[in-house]
């Protein structure tokens, strides 16, 4: 008879991971999550001394860690840290996909009407190619080795028509569609791909500027009700959790699903 209270998440057994923008919120909680199921983290980020700290916060709990920096919007830059983790390690089994779409130079809620030409190259750029970069450098070490599971985090705006995130959630949605379609491509590879979406998160402060001038005055207002139509609160664990389980290998026989995570306020299909 299996006791259930002895049993442990699944681990990660010395798999290499690669975690993009975790040297803070989200990013950060995935890397100390991977590393506590046992994997060998590559902490990624532009903020070198932020991504050191994380190291070392996963080194002081007995996990193993290293920061490697990269800026996600630069491909050849994400390709030669790909190439780096593969030189020193010898493979990459995991990538985590995070960062860019909430950085502190990300655009926020805006009006359609009220975008730029420029506006509409950095939504995409920080919503669906800073994971397309990443994705495809994973995915070229992954496909030597004949394995490799990869995760994408997004926004629920990519699943749900949101005011004031057409092209947030129009470049997160391409980014989950392509992901959809990458299933399909690498699966004969061995490798899994899937995405965890997201809305409003408790414990990971919005870092968004520009927003339009009618949106700007109830930018506050307007996480104020997606936090009061939520059921239940969200938190950068369980976001990290999630993640895990798409990272891990109970999720073995999963590929091209998107997961929203976000405390049931919206169910989308």
């Amino acid at each position: 008879m299996t006791n259930l209270s002895s049993r442990q998440s699944p681990r990660l057994s010395d798999a290499i991971a690669l975690v993009t923008g975790a040297t803070a919120y989200i990013g950060r909680a995935i890397a100390l999550e991977l590393a506590r199921r046992g994997a060998r983290v590559v902490v990624s980020g532009r903020n070198a001394d932020a991504g050191r700290s994380v190291v070392a916060e996963i080194e002081a709990a007995g996990g193993h860690a290293e920061f490697a920096g990269a800026d996600l919007a630069d491909r050849m830059a994400v390709k030669a840290l790909v190439e780096g983790i593969v030189s020193r390690h010898g493979r990459l089994d995991v990538l985590a996909a995070s960062g860019a779409g909430a950085s502190s130079d990300s655009l926020a809620f805006k009006l359609f009407m009220d975008m730029s030409g420029d506006d509409f190259d950095t939504y995409i750029r920080s919503h669906w190619l800073a994971r397309a970069h990443v994705i495809q450098a994973a995915a070229a070490a992954m496909r030597a080795q004949g394995r490799g599971k990869i995760v994408a985090i997004g926004t629920d705006a990519g699943r749900v028509a949101t005011v004031g995130e057409s092209f947030i959630g129009g470049a997160t949605g391409g980014m989950m569609q392509m992901c959809r379609v990458l299933a399909r491509e690498l699966g004969r590879d061995g490798i899994r791909i899937n995405a965890v979406a997201m809305s409003y998160i408790a414990d990971a402060e919005p870092r968004w500027g520009g927003a339009s001038p009618a949106l700007a005055g109830h930018e506050r207002g307007m996480l104020q009700q997606l936090k009061k139509r939520m059921l239940f609160p969200v938190h950068c664990d369980d976001i990290a959790r999630a993640v895990a389980f798409f990272a891990g290998p109970e999720s073995d026989a999963i590929t091209g699903q998107t997961l929203s995570v976000n405390g049931g306020l919206s169910t989308p299909g």
